[in-house]
């Protein structure tokens, strides 16, 4: 297990948290990150999906052209980005797209179905994305593709699995966690998060569409409190067993946890979240498939902010709000703890390499 907690949760840093946290400013940060999608085409048709949901996709011819790509990413290397955060709909579909990437940008993740195993000339991390023991991943994907996840990324030091917890998944924990420890696989955890209209469709004010082909007012993915309950101690069950590579911490998962949620206030007059850490700015951008920059709030303007737990989004911003202030000491221990943990989960072996003295 890599856990960012210590075990005294108000203690300053030791010796070894103030040389891991040196060496990060000194050789990462800073990341000066920014969000792709990088086509519009998927191979799944995943109940709740985020990426079709609304109707920001439309409207974005994806570019194919590979010296427009190239052009794009210098410009991007040009302007400061040093981290991407790579989706799609399927990026491994493009895969040429991630080599060009990983020539001007040097730290990245993929979010991927992992049906398609992505070339190691992108050395990037790999986030696999899991829906549960082989029968409820083809029920909400409409295919069984937890073999071929396997297959293609058992022993990838790249790869992480991460299983998206929902409603109808959360007694597959164990099930998934075994699986992942028998093929040396690392796993984490993410939260469905409902878009608006997935929210307004439960509520009976939005039709169903394709993308809500198995949920109803009453039977859906939605997490209730008791769902969180329950996932908080599933999970932190697993984080005791030395036989599972949990790239978690106890800290986060009583945060990601809490029913109130991370956005318990909403900015005055709107639906957006007050204290966001992925909110687009003029340096943290979101592209489109035509890699035009996105106008909407963040990365995933479906996302209703007030049940957003998606897990990339809520580290950054755990990490913001443990960041603010670093001149007390148990400030500085905590946002270490939180940093030890990101890196682990999203930096590639080059970005691992750049800390590792200090871990």
């Amino acid at each position: 297990m890599i856990a960012l907690e210590s075990t005294v949760a108000d203690s300053a840093p030791s010796e070894a948290d103030l040389a891991f946290w040196r060496s990060l400013r000194d050789r990462v940060l800073p990341l000066r990150p920014s969000q792709y999608d990088l086509t519009s085409t998927c191979n799944l048709q995943c109940e709740g999906c985020l990426f079709f949901s609304g109707s920001d996709y439309l409207g974005h011819t994806d570019v194919h052209e590979l010296a427009t790509v190239d052009t794009f990413f210098a410009a991007e290397a040009a302007r400061g980005v040093r981290y991407g955060y790579f989706g799609g709909a399927e990026p491994s579909l493009v895969q040429e797209k991630l080599v060009i990437a990983a020539r001007h940008l040097p730290y990245g993740v993929v979010f991927t179905n992992g049906t398609q195993r992505i070339s190691d000339e992108v050395p990037f991390r790999i986030h696999v994305s899991v829906w549960g023991r082989t029968a409820t991943s083809r029920a909400l994907r409409g295919a069984d593709v937890q073999q071929k996840q396997v297959r293609n990324y058992r022993g990838d030091k790249r790869a992480v699995f991460v299983m998206t917890l929902n409603a109808r998944n959360i007694d597959e924990v164990g099930a998934v966690a075994a699986m992942c420890a028998d093929n040396d696989l690392a796993l984490s955890f993410n939260h469905y998060s409902p878009t608006q209209r997935y929210t307004r469709f439960i509520q009976g004010d939005a039709p169903a569409d394709r993308y809500h082909a198995s949920s109803s007012q009453t039977d859906n993915l939605m997490l209730r409190p008791a769902h969180l309950a329950r996932a908080r101690e599933l999970i932190a069950r697993l984080m005791d067993d030395a036989a599972c590579r949990i790239i978690y911490s106890r800290e986060f998962n009583d945060i990601i946890h809490d029913p109130a949620g991370l956005y318990p206030e909403l900015q005055p007059g709107t639906d957006l979240a007050a204290d966001c850490g992925v909110r687009l700015t003029a340096s943290l951008r979101h592209y489109n498939t035509d890699f035009s920059a996105s106008s909407g709030k963040c990365c995933t303007p479906n996302v209703d902010c007030r049940s957003c737990r998606l897990y990339a989004q809520s580290y950054a911003t755990v990490l913001a709000r443990a960041t603010r202030s670093l001149r007390q000491p148990q400030a500085l221990a905590r946002a270490i703890r939180m940093w030890r943990v990101w890196c682990a989960l999203f930096l590639n072996d080059d970005g691992l390499a750049a800390v590792a003295s200090a871990s």
